[in-house]
């Protein structure tokens, strides 16, 4: 089959093997060959069919460049298993056509023939009878791979939003001050030595300890490295405020890497926040989507770390500023207070002197009516008590009909006690009368 130089037709892998079988041997006579006849014959069945090169489009498996020549194997997997092969074949790119598409891929072709990466290229069917069938690659159209890239780039993104991996490292509150971070990235990309220089020449002087925790940063190596790390970060025995993830600018195809959906799990699930700086203003990645804060470069991250510092620091400030504010006004009510108390102290004594003074003249007005009233109260008791006196008199007893008995002659009173012989003298009101006891 002869394919025209027209709009390109398409041929799977599988489809390039099932040509081999199309014609059987015709014209020959026998159905036995030796080996070198069978590959002579497959040549020219190959030779009168794809006299023309064609498009081919198939999955890398495998790439390696050797003393400027790359060998691949491509593959095809049934649609749907994604596991299960059903077509293989070598493939070459010559130096001279490697340092071509060098200059015409998006990415460096070291990069961009990746592992996993579906391509469409420009072939030469290319057999021999020794070595076997292989692909001369003359051309690959990038359009395709990134054609392809963003067709898996929406299903994923859709799986995400199912999945909601962008909710959970969002609602992770960052802390107040930010210290100790860890990063993923390598310290020869030139975003992470921005970042570095950016953070650490801060004016004002903000202190920061960073733990680079290296990555790869494109290629089929970018899943592995960022998950290994993340896991490293968690047995580590330090306490990280925040994990950032940064690569600098590049193209779709440098970036696809960290359109993992693997990665995006593990961001999303992450207990720390998660900050991702990954290329230039217009680029996002699906790692982007998922992380706790997304900002479009490493330089930008660095400004965000310092404006949250800052803002805290702003707030400090607010604080101490009321405080002094409070402190001020407090010290101020103080003296007023301390004022009038001063001035209520210069004339307290005054007023001690007129109260007292008052009182003075109030009790030399009233002092001799006191007296005076005092003096007659003093005259009623003392003639109330005088008539008192008088009726308690031993005269005035006696009146009253007692007596008084006295022991001789000591005249003693009898209530000492008395014996029988002893003299005793009584008193009454008309005289007295001497006696003895003549009995006890």
């Amino acid at each position: 089959m002869k394919v025209k130089d027209q709009s390109p037709i398409f041929f799977s892998s599988e489809k390039i093997i099932s040509y081999l079988t199309l014609n059987k041997f015709k014209g020959m006579d026998s159905n036995i060959f030796s080996l070198f006849d069978l590959g002579t014959l497959i040549k020219r069945v190959l030779s009168l069919n794809f006299q023309d090169k064609i498009w081919v489009k198939a999955e890398i498996a495998s790439c390696k460049i050797v003393r400027g020549i790359a060998y691949l194997d491509l593959i095809e997997k049934e649609e749907g298993q994604s596991d299960k092969v059903i077509a293989q074949q070598s493939a070459v790119i010559w130096q001279g056509t490697l340092q071509k598409l060098n200059g015409k891929l998006p990415e460096s072709i070291t990069g961009f023939l990746e592992s996993g990466r579906e391509i469409l290229v420009f072939v030469q069917i290319d057999y021999n009878a020794r070595y076997g069938l292989k692909l001369v690659i003359d051309d690959i159209d990038p359009a395709y791979t990134l054609g392809k890239l963003f067709q898996q780039r929406q299903e994923l993104e859709k799986l995400i939003y199912i999945e909601k991996l962008h909710e959970p490292n969002k609602r992770i509150i960052l802390a107040p001050v930010i210290q100790k971070i860890a990063v993923l990235s390598n310290d020869q990309a030139a975003g992470y030595h921005d970042f570095v220089q950016q953070l650490s020449e801060n004016s004002m002087n903000y202190a920061f300890s960073l733990t680079l925790f290296p990555i790869s940063l494109q290629g089929a190596l970018v899943e592995e490295t960022v998950l290994t790390q993340l896991k490293e970060i968690l047995i580590s025995n330090n306490t990280y405020d925040v994990v950032l993830i940064l690569r600098g600018g590049g193209s779709k195809l440098d970036l696809s890497g960290f359109d993992s959906i693997k990665i995006c799990r593990a961001i999303s699930s992450f207990p720390i926040k998660i900050i991702t700086g990954i290329g230039h203003e217009v680029d996002e990645t699906l790692s982007d989507l998922v992380a706790g804060i997304s900002l479009k470069t490493p330089t930008a991250v660095a400004e965000y770390l310092l404006y949250h510092n800052q803002t805290f620091e702003a707030s400090i400030q607010q604080i101490v500023l009321k405080i002094n504010d409070i402190a001020k006004n407090k010290v101020q009510e103080s003296k007023v207070k301390l004022l009038r108390f001063q001035h209520e102290l210069s004339l307290r004594p005054m007023r001690v002197i007129d109260r007292t003074n008052t009182k003075l003249e109030n009790i030399q007005k009233f002092l001799p009516n006191l007296v005076h009233n005092r003096l007659k109260k003093e005259e009623v008791k003392l003639s109330y008590l005088e008539r008192l006196i008088g009726l308690v008199t031993i005269t005035n007893t006696l009146k009253r009909g007692f007596s008084i008995t006295k022991v001789l002659p000591d005249n003693k009173p009898l209530n000492d006690g008395y014996e029988a012989n002893m003299e005793i003298e009584t008193i009454w009101e008309k005289g007295s009368f001497k006696s003895i006891i003549i009995e006890k």
